[in-house]
């Protein structure tokens, strides 16, 4: 049974692999504005 694959194969398989940091920090800012917003509403902050 061999196995060819590595770990960082799956770099490969997403659909813009060079810039898939950038696409991580963005959902990371999104998901951040969310959070922001809700407590903004709920009067929390």
């Amino acid at each position: 049974m061999s196995d060819d694959k590595k770990p960082e194969d799956w770099h490969d398989t997403l659909p813009f692999p060079r810039r898939w940091i950038v696409y991580a920090a963005i959902k990371l800012v999104v998901l951040a504005l969310v959070v922001w917003l809700a407590l903004k509403w709920q009067g929390v902050l």
